[in-house]
């Protein structure tokens, strides 16, 4: 399966980069020294990615780099959460925790702020977890890989773990449901 010529057939809009050698800034390589290949090797090879509707986008270099044109950072959803938190500096402690072991990948707009991470912790290395907010750490497994993410995003079946969901919706833990893109 070639992931990017699916995309394109489903009507994403992808610019395809010509050097693959993905460099993530300094500081965000010393906070998530360990990416899956697979992910690496996928942004690499695009200067940018976005679905057909222009509402969610894969970050790429120039997304990590902040020398794009977009409106949002590539931790958006991090600052939102720790400007939310004020002066509570043990909620800031935990966001910030949360999002040492969350690299995000895939950022939404589509019906709300929403966003696809990688899982960096030791214990569930490599998953592919999505949140939404208004609680951006409050997280569902889509994936246990980036490979099965990019299936299931090619075959339109991106699905919560949690049952009852229909494909490209989160069925949020307070009960409510989301159009993920």
């Amino acid at each position: 399966m070639n992931p990017i010529a699916e995309l394109t057939r489903l009507g994403w809009a992808i610019e395809k980069r010509h050097v693959q050698q993905f460099q993530l800034p300094t500081e965000i390589s010393a906070r998530h020294p360990q990416l899956p290949t697979a992910l690496l090797h996928f942004l690499g090879s695009l200067v940018s990615c976005l679905n057909p509707t222009e509402t969610a986008w894969f970050l790429c270099e120039a997304d990590f780099h902040n020398t794009d044109a977009s409106a949002f950072r590539w931790n958006e959803w991090e600052l939102i959460s720790l400007e939310s938190a004020g002066d509570d500096c043990a909620l800031q402690s935990e966001i910030r925790s949360f999002w040492d072991h969350h690299f995000p990948f895939m950022l939404s707009v589509t019906n709300g702020y929403s966003y696809y991470a990688i899982d960096t912790s030791p214990a569930h290395f490599g998953r592919v977890v999505m949140g939404l907010e208004p609680e951006f750490e409050e997280v569902d497994v889509v994936a246990e890989s980036f490979e099965q993410f990019l299936a299931q995003l090619t075959a339109e079946n991106i699905q919560s773990k949690r049952k009852g969901c229909k494909p490209h919706h989160v069925q949020h833990n307070r009960g409510t449901e989301r159009k993920l893109f």
